[in-house]
């Protein structure tokens, strides 16, 4: 719990420091030295590091929901792209046949790199900065080490897993892939 309160009470500080530029902007710009004022928000600007939208595929793929949602959320907040495609395939899954794990981990690999390829061309036409990483490791474990790699994720867009599809479908309920995003405090 004390991690919860220790990363809210670093953002209200950096919040906090924020408010404390503007005001001192402001109160340049009012004094008829808008140039320091300018060149004051610039220096800000530039030490920050840029905002990330974490987008996490389903294994090697991006849907085009994910996609579209991820490009038009980036482009609004002013956020880069951080995709993410993560396989369960540990050592202890290939244990017995420790060649192949070289070839399947490759395989998936560029499987993903292929599918993030699109992803990263329709960033690219909006301008988006777009960045590819590739873990062996589920999905939660994988979004753990990201958040404590990657401070300046701000959210994460994940789809959900449908374990009962076929349940939904003879229930007379439309296969659909629901988006969930999360809010990295």
């Amino acid at each position: 719990m004390a991690g919860i309160f220790g990363r809210i009470k670093r953002k209200l500080s950096k919040t906090g420091n924020k408010m404390e530029k503007y005001h001192e902007a402001i109160t340049f710009a009012e004094a008829g030295e808008s140039e320091y004022a300018v060149t004051s928000m610039a220096e800000k600007k530039e030490a920050q590091a840029p905002t990330k939208l974490l987008v996490m595929g389903r294994e090697s793929d991006f849907s085009k929901e994910i996609i579209d949602y991820a490009l038009e959320m980036a482009q609004r907040m002013s956020y880069d792209i951080l995709a993410l495609n993560t396989a369960p395939l540990s050592c202890e899954t290939f244990k017995l046949f420790s060649s192949s794990r070289n070839q399947v981990c490759e395989e998936f690999s560029a499987m993903s790199k292929k599918n993030a390829g699109l992803f990263q061309e329709a960033a690219a036409e909006k301008g988006i900065a777009f960045h590819h990483i590739v873990m062996f490791s589920e999905p939660e474990e994988a979004l753990e080490s990201i958040t404590r790699e990657h401070k300046e994720i701000a959210f994460v867009v994940s789809e959900s897993v449908e374990d009962r599809a076929e349940s939904r479908v003879e229930e007379g309920e439309r296969l659909r892939r629901n988006l969930y995003v999360y809010s990295m405090v």
